[in-house]
């Protein structure tokens, strides 16, 4: 690296303020120390900051900024609008069309052909169960994606 380059690492770490924490403990005895771990009987945190020139903090403004023509509001819209409600009623669909996609009923060709059962097997009977149960599970889900498209169309509802 070439001297300008050190010169201004060196300007650059200099900027830097960093804060060291020293405790202030005190003895049995009422001897006072200073130390960088915490204290084992009493004791108070100091925080230490090099003193720095002309450096003073940013106050916030007391009046609210106003937002620009495309500033947050306006593109939460335009995102509600062109992807977000849109992408909620697709997964609603690609849910719907999982669910009825999802084979229920038992087996009809093979060796576990329905009529090769007899009535009140285990097998047919764990099948049925488990086909209500994901029919309940898809209802579930697609009943969260609806909850969750009606958020979203009632913020849009609610922008100006």
């Amino acid at each position: 690296m070439n001297p300008i380059r050190y010169a201004a690492c060196a300007v650059a770490l200099g900027f830097l303020a960093p804060a060291w924490a020293i405790n202030k403990c005190t003895d049995a005895n009422g001897k006072v120390s200073f130390q960088d771990a915490p204290c084992a009987g009493e004791g108070e945190k100091i925080e230490v900051r090099p003193a720095i020139q002309g450096a003073t903090p940013i106050q916030p403004s007391a009046s609210p900024v106003k937002e620009g023509v495309f500033g947050a509001s306006w593109q939460r819209k335009n995102y509600l609008q062109a992807q977000g409600i849109p992408q909620a009623r697709a997964a609603i669909e690609r849910n719907q069309r999982e669910c009825t996609a999802q084979p229920h009923a038992v087996a009809t060709a093979g060796p576990l052909r329905r009529g090769n059962l007899p009535s009140g097997n285990q097998f047919v009977q764990e099948s049925a169960a488990k086909a209500a149960d994901d029919k309940a599970a898809c209802e579930a889900r697609t009943e969260a994606l609806r909850e969750q498209l009606r958020v979203l169309e009632r913020e849009l509802a609610a922008m100006p």
